[in-house]
């Protein structure tokens, strides 16, 4: 008995160990800077998500009642090697404690349709502040009011002592689209809150944020009045030129009071019962709006200005200095420096009559050091070798417009040199030689005449003349319509020849059919690589017989800009779809570790359904 068991478990283990290669690759973790922090510190929790495909999913993150939790930006990267695409991101946030003692970081989790990871729970000890200062004992002696613009603006002249007031400034009045403008939201209070204050961030025209935490706690002195202070602040963008604002920003806050209840008020059970549980009265305190003049960008951009505003560096790099021929080399430009690196575009590359080119991926790392947006973005190209020999990638142009000092900047990477050998699969040259000089005795290999035969025999002709005259007189057309029937397939032949063209366009859709069903079989097969290879060949083979030209030898983009001029009624959602598989085609053909059976699958179906819109469409 124990060794059917014993058999059976093996067999379990062998299956799961077959299946294992075959399955995503999804890891998360999760860690701090410290184990040990002050209550008036910060934390710094790094979560790192990484993949085996181009995009990893953002993690969850649990409730934290013990901590306040602001996000940090994040820092992504991408590499292939050996045709397999690896991914890689940070996430940052920044944790503010909330409560003295031991606290746990709940495991977080991450989930991208099919697969997920858990990263295991963190213990924090939070303690006492080294220079822990006292708050006022004594409250105000009259309850506070809500607060009014005029009230803030005194308080922030120093004419009067405001318990309770917040404040709204920024670093400048005007700007110029994109350049980083910091705004700051300090609360102040003089007296005791009842509870923790709830803050509602302002609302934005023209304006895109990004927080710049952690939320800074002081005190300071206004006017021999004492004030503890929150300070929050956030980096903004213009989109576009003309007026910006920021909003009112509003915390609700608990505020005591000494107001007295007369019992014989008609609302004393309401009123008694609203200051038990709220331990105070609830007040809004709202900043005034922030008018921003937006000024244009100067004219006479350069022709590589893609709308960057800062101060960049660039550099390009190639993964490997030595290639083959079809080989895929990641071809790298990085964009480093201070300014809204999420609006930062791709460089365009300059023609490269020796590469092959194919879109890029970007990874971006985002620093918020000295409440300054900064880092780097970087765009890899997928590049392919034509043909053997040195080939050099030219320098690649990149300008932005540098607001200190309201000029515009361009640069220029430096070349990139490539040592390509010949691939395994280039094709084999064909050398003719002459014969040699001694030629080859001539032989008689048969005869060509054909002698009489001297045996009398009968003459059929007269006969079959006979039988003919006894047939219909309908069947004499037969030979007539055998001869007009040869005589239009004539015409059709001559007429394919002179129109190849048409001919192609007409016989592309079942040319795919049949490529669709033979990609099938060969995923039926297990024969993944091979399937993606003949669906990459068959599509390439349908748009080319559709526009007449041999695509495969253009970029997607040049492509896309040929069907658009040949099918002017071609709609843009068939362009897009018609990139869309292009590029997954083209990764997958060149990246073969992720031609998997369900991506194989996916993108036979999509070709096909991609056809059918296109036979609509291509007309």
């Amino acid at each position: 008995m124990p060794a059917r068991p014993l058999k059976f478990f093996c067999a379990l283990a062998l299956a799961l160990l077959l299946a294992a290669p075959g399955a995503a690759y999804l890891a998360v973790t999760a860690e701090t800077d410290r184990s040990t922090v002050e209550i008036d510190g910060n934390l710094y929790l790094t979560v790192t998500v990484s993949g085996d495909s181009a995009n990893v999913p953002e993690p969850k993150l649990p409730n934290m009642q013990n901590f306040n939790v602001y996000s940090s930006g994040r820092s992504q990267s991408i590499s292939i090697i050996n045709g397999k695409i690896t991914t890689s991101v940070s996430f940052t946030y920044i944790l503010t404690p909330r409560f003295i003692g031991a606290q746990t970081i709940p495991s977080i989790s991450v989930f991208n349709g099919k697969e997920k990871a858990i990263a295991p729970e963190l213990q924090v000890t939070v303690t006492k502040a080294k220079a822990a200062l006292a708050a006022p004992s004594q409250p105000a002696s009259r309850p506070a009011q809500p607060a009014r613009p005029a009230a803030r603006k005194q308080a922030a002249g120093g004419a009067d002592r405001v318990p309770i007031f917040i404040k709204a400034e920024t670093d400048r009045k005007s700007a110029y689209p994109g350049e980083q403008i910091n705004v700051s939201i300090k609360f102040y209070t003089s007296v005791p809150l009842s509870s923790n204050p709830q803050y509602v961030p302002p609302a934005f025209k023209n304006l895109i944020s990004e927080d710049l935490p952690p939320v800074r706690n002081g005190e300071t002195d206004i006017n021999g009045v004492r004030y503890a202070y929150s300070e929050i602040k956030a980096a903004m963008f213009a989109l576009t030129p003309g007026p910006a604002e920021i909003k009112s920003a509003t915390v609700i806050a608990q505020v005591p009071t000494d107001e007295q209840i007369d019992p014989f008020d008609p609302n004393f059970f309401q009123k008694f019962m609203a200051r038990s549980g709220a331990q105070g009265q609830s007040r809004d305190f709202s900043t005034d709006p922030i008018s921003i003049d937006i000024k244009p960008l100067p004219a006479g951009a350069p022709a590589a200005f893609g709308g960057a505003v800062g101060t960049y560096s660039v550099l390009a790099s190639a993964d490997r200095s030595e290639a083959r021929t079809g080989e895929a080399v990641n071809f790298s430009v990085t964009v480093t420096g201070s300014g809204n690196l999420k609006a930062v575009t791709a460089p365009k590359l300059p023609d490269l009559a020796d590469f092959k080119v194919f879109d890029t991926m970007s990874s971006l790392d985002i620093r918020k050091d000295g409440d300054v947006i900064s880092g780097k973005k970087t765009f890899t190209y997928i590049l392919v070798p034509r043909a053997e020999g040195r080939k050099t990638v030219p320098p690649v142009k990149f300008a932005f417009f540098d607001p200190r000092a309201g000029a515009y900047r361009e640069l220029a990477t430096d070349p990139v040199t490539l040592t390509v050998e010949k691939g395994a699969q280039a094709g084999k040259s064909l050398n003719f030689t002459p014969g040699s000089a001694a030629a080859s005795a001539v032989t008689q290999s048969g005869s060509d005449i054909r002698y009489v035969s001297e045996r009398k025999g009968g003459d059929a002709l007269p006969f079959v003349a006979a039988q003919v005259n006894t047939l219909p007189y309908w069947s004499h057309a037969v030979p007539a319509a055998l001869l007009g029937l040869s005589f239009l397939l004539a015409r059709m032949n001559r007429f394919k020849l002179a129109n190849p063209l048409l001919f192609r366009f007409r016989r592309a859709r079942s040319e795919a059919a049949r490529d669709i069903e033979e990609t099938e079989a060969l995923i039926k097969a297990g024969k993944h690589n091979e399937a993606v290879s003949t669906l990459y060949d068959s599509y390439m083979a349908y748009l080319s017989d559709k526009c007449g030209v041999k695509v495969s030898a253009l970029t997607i983009r040049k492509a896309t800009d040929l069907i658009k001029a040949r099918f002017p009624r071609a709609s843009a959602r068939a362009l897009e779809e018609i990139k869309d598989l292009w590029s997954a085609l083209e990764l997958r053909h060149f990246s073969p570790a992720a031609a998997e059976a369900e991506g194989a699958r996916d993108l036979t179906r999509k070709y096909s359904l991609l056809i059918e819109l296109l036979e609509k469409e291509l007309r």
